[in-house]
């Protein structure tokens, strides 16, 4: 017989049991489709590159410091210059560095953008040409250049309709009369979710070595010397640290690819959350292929006369097992087809939820050749897999024997048991590592969902106003337009009280070393560094809170008569010892020159800026803007009415003051807290439909074993009937069966669990990777599942009829 014949006989044989079929098709399915979805995910985040042709051929330059392992960060101008200069591996390298693009026009009103200072190779060395207009000249990145702009597609669509006639049009960039040249292609944010490009001008304040604030990036003739470029890199900054001993000692550098600087190196959250992913649906399709093999180890007994005929007519074991596995095969394609529909709505509803949160232009999450390679590969492997060990069974049987026992399966049946209950136990083990991760993902979201921190009610409505530097250089100017706001921002009805602060919660802070009066003083190099957060006075009356001790800041804070500063409780606490701190003096350092000392006047509640966790919140102390004010500064206010409704107020009182103004991240705390939670309720919302599926493939695939086992046992049971059994002794003796493949597969899977889940801790808010509560409900909710699956056929067996039990044989 052909394949062909094989195939058509799969078919028949199939339909004559649609139950079995739908079932395994089902379950291959859901395990393909979540597989797909996931690889789909995971390939546009840790393994495609940027979206152009040979995109792989550019390289990031990033730098290192030997005396912090895990660090990296930009360099300098100046580094820039010298490497540029003696790397040889690179046929050009480029710098960058991001710059707020703020536009006005007479098009629509003004808007803050991502924008990049660029030098102008950064195109050609991508290989990229504007769609309209031209690239940068070199001329363009020279002093006294007339100020020029390239657009990004998106910017040019949303704000100009694709009009080609903004090329050579003048409009304003940060209150600079600037020259749109071009518009760049859809989808390119090169260097990282850039929306206007402009052309890097050499300044005075880049030329300091220590101002590392550019990132590097070079084109190579062939990736595979990535190594070796490098420890060239390694070699020229050893060069730089040599020659600059003061600004660039333990500065080294090296060289990464697109993936690991957008996904992170090795423990980078987004790759930890992506290759946990992958895991946690590769124990999806595991347990479905087990779910499967073990219906088909079922479904063999009653096959056992059919292959027996066919052995004894001449057919020979492979011949057999050719036959079988094309059934698999046909079942697993199917599985696959319907698989690639789930994956494509996965993928979709994916981009939908992640889009409203900011995705970048370049990320493309669609099935590409390399998706769907792995689509059909999983879909022929998962075929061989849950197909070849009922198969081998099969090919061995006695025909003799099958012969005599005329198809009722004591043929075989000891080791068919025995492979039978260790797939069991291999599901249930699987689906207790994956439902651990999933409910410690789930507890993580929760607590970052429900996460007191420290903010009172949501009645808060917040803007961020980056003022351009033509404008507003200065110190004294940037106070009088944030006085000038908070003003007219107070006298809003609907406005209770307003803050201008550098950070908001959960924003991130500034970071100064610093010293306290009257203690030993390290080395310049070994001093402490605290969090800062500039802000003005009511910060903690917006917030929602009140003075632990002490007093809030005045006006006259920061004035040279009243230097002062607040201090968390963290701080009191972890860095003063809970001794009093009122009247005690700091300074912070800002590079390397000691400032003012300031008298602590105030102890405040402890906010979170750089991590959501409860258990991590870092000593900060609070410094009065008039003594540290900066160009970029948020706005906060507390309400009366529904904070969404003054937003239009805001942006107008904004552009009272200045007219060529953007105001960006107008949300509420609210909006400001879902922005920053999204990845929880995604992720955990991922984690948790995986493990749903993972328990409802360990369910009924328990159940099929245990009902499989009642209908072979059946003239067992009524013998124990009529011998005087009990319901209850029948009820006992089906559940020891399910309850102790389960207790095998909770002992193996938890500790298999202990040791998996501890890559998720980076990912965990306020939850250990081993939570014994967790772990806890995981046995609980496995335990309740099996026994669901055990309890419908223990019923079948307590009713089973004695005398028609006799007659079963």
């Amino acid at each position: 017989m052909s394949i062909l014949e094989d195939v058509r006989f799969g078919l028949r044989t199939l339909a004559k049991s649609p139950g079995f079929t739908a079932v395994a098709i089902t379950a291959l399915a859901l395990g393909i489709g979540v597989n797909a979805t996931v690889f789909s995910l995971s390939n546009a985040v840790l393994f495609k590159n940027l979206p152009f042709a040979n995109s792989d051929h550019v390289l990031y330059i990033i730098s290192t410091n030997s005396t912090k392992p895990r660090w990296w960060n930009t360099f300098s101008y100046p580094d820039y210059l010298d490497l540029r200069a003696q790397l040889k591996s690179f046929d050009a390298v480029g710098a960058s560095t991001q710059v707020s693009a703020n536009i006005s026009d007479h098009t629509a009103s003004p808007e803050g953008y991502n924008g990049a200072r660029v030098s102008a190779n950064t195109f050609s060395l991508l290989g990229q040409k504007p769609i309209a207009g031209r690239d940068f000249l070199p001329s363009d990145g020279e002093a006294g250049a007339a100020a020029v702009a390239i657009l990004s597609y998106k910017v040019w669509e949303n704000r100009y309709g694709k009009d080609l006639s903004v090329i050579g049009r003048t409009v304003r960039i940060d209150e600079e009369p600037t020259t749109i040249i071009g518009v760049m292609p859809a989808r390119l944010d090169f260097p990282r979710e850039t929306e206007v490009w402009k052309p890097l001008i050499p300044k005075d304040e880049y030329m300091k070595r220590e101002n590392r604030r550019f990132t590097l990036y070079g084109h190579v003739s062939n990736p595979s010397i990535l190594k070796s470029a490098s420890a060239e890199v390694s070699t020229v900054m050893q060069g730089i640290a040599s020659a600059n001993p003061i600004t660039s000692k333990n500065i080294g550098g090296r060289v990464i690819d697109y993936n690991d600087y957008f996904a992170g190196e090795g423990e980078g959250e987004l790759r930890i959350v992506f290759t946990a992913m992958l895991g946690a649906v590769g124990f999806v399709l595991l347990i479905a292929c087990a779910n499967v093999a073990n219906l088909q180890l079922g479904r063999a007994v009653s096959r056992m006369r059919e292959i027996s005929i066919r052995v004894a007519l001449g057919a020979g074991r492979w011949r057999i097992i050719r036959q079988l596995l094309v059934e698999s095969l046909m079942l697993s394609i199917a599985g696959g087809l319907i698989g690639w529909v789930i994956g494509l709505w996965g993928i979709r509803t994916f981009d939908n939820a992640v889009i409203p949160n900011g995705k970048p232009p370049s990320l493309d999450f669609s099935m590409d050749a390399h998706a769907l390679l792995y689509l059909a590969a999983i879909t022929i492997g998962t075929g061989l897999l849950f197909g070849l060990a009922p198969a081998l069974r099969l090919s061995k049987l006695d025909v003799n024997t099958a012969l005599k026992d005329g198809g009722r399966g004591s043929s075989g049946g000891g080791r068919g048991k025995y492979l039978s209950g260790l797939l069991v136990v291999v599901e249930m083990a699987l689906a207790v590592v994956l439902l651990a991760g999933a409910g410690l993902m789930i507890r993580s979201f929760l607590n970052a969902y429900r996460s007191n921190i420290g903010i009172r009610d949501g009645n808060i409505l917040t803007m961020w106003i980056q003022l351009p530097n033509a404008n507003y250089l200065k110190p004294d100017q940037q106070l009088a337009f944030f006085d000038r706001l908070k003003t007219r921002i107070d006298a809003l009805p609907g406005v209770e009280i307003s803050t201008v602060t550098s950070n908001l919660p959960l924003t991130g802070s500034w970071d100064f070393p610093y010293e306290m009066e009257g203690e030993p003083q390290p080395d310049a190099r070994r001093r402490p560094n605290v969090d800062a957060v500039i802000t003005t006075p009511d910060y903690f009356r917006v917030m929602g809170h009140r003075m632990l001790a002490g007093r809030d800041f005045t006006a006259a804070d920061g004035l040279p008569a009243s230097l002062t500063v607040l201090v968390n409780r963290q701080f009191a606490q972890s860095v003063l010892h809970d001794e009093n701190p009122l009247g005690r003096r700091l300074r912070v350092y800002k590079k390397d020159v000691a400032q003012p000392w300031l008298t602590i006047v105030g102890v405040v509640p402890n906010l979170p800026y750089k991590d959501q966790s409860r258990a991590k919140r870092d000593p900060t102390i609070y410094i009065p803007y008039r003594l540290e004010i900066t160009s970029s500064m948020s706005v906060a206010a507390r309400t009366s009415v529904p904070p969404s409704t003054l937003k239009q107020a805001f942006r107008r009182e904004v552009q009272a003051i200045d007219d060529n103004l953007s105001v960006r991240s107008l949300l509420t705390m609210d909006e400001q807290l879902e922005r920053r939670n999204w990845p929880y309720r995604v992720f955990g919302s991922l984690f948790a439909i995986f493990a749903a599926i993972a328990l409802a493939l360990a369910s009924v695939g328990l159940y099929a074993v245990i009902a499989h086992s009642v209908s072979q046992r059946t003239q067992e049971i009524g013998v124990r009937m009529a011998l005087g059994a009990t319901s209850s002794n029948v009820l006992r003796l089906v559940f020891s069966q399910g309850m102790t493949q389960l207790a095998i597969g909770l002992v193996i899977g938890l500790a298999a669990a202990r040791a998996v889940t501890k890559v998720l801790k980076a990912l965990l808010v306020d939850v250990s990777p081993s939570d014994p509560l967790t772990f806890a409900l995981v046995a609980l909710v496995l335990t309740l599942a099996a026994a669901g699956g055990c309890l419908i056929p223990a019923r079948r067996a307590m009713r089973v009829d004695p005398i028609e039990a006799l007659r079963h044989e």
